[in-house]
């Protein structure tokens, strides 16, 4: 195999990767959407609970 069909092989390799990816991601949008449309995922945590893991696990100046 010359350079340049190595190449191509892998863009188009590359480019299958990013197709299947779109493909999948898409059909989970598609289930949440259809299946869980008011499911909120918590993406934040509160500022007392991290202060408590923090003295808790890191500190450990908390009484177990």
């Amino acid at each position: 195999m010359s350079v340049v069909e190595i190449f191509a092989s892998i863009v188009l390799g590359f480019a299958l990767l990013l197709i299947l990816g779109i493909i999948f991601f898409s059909i989970l949008k598609w289930i949440k959407k259809k299946y869980y449309p008011t499911w909120k995922f918590p993406d934040y945590i509160s500022v007392g609970y991290a202060e408590y893991l923090y003295h808790k696990f890191i500190k450990r100046d908390l009484k177990q």
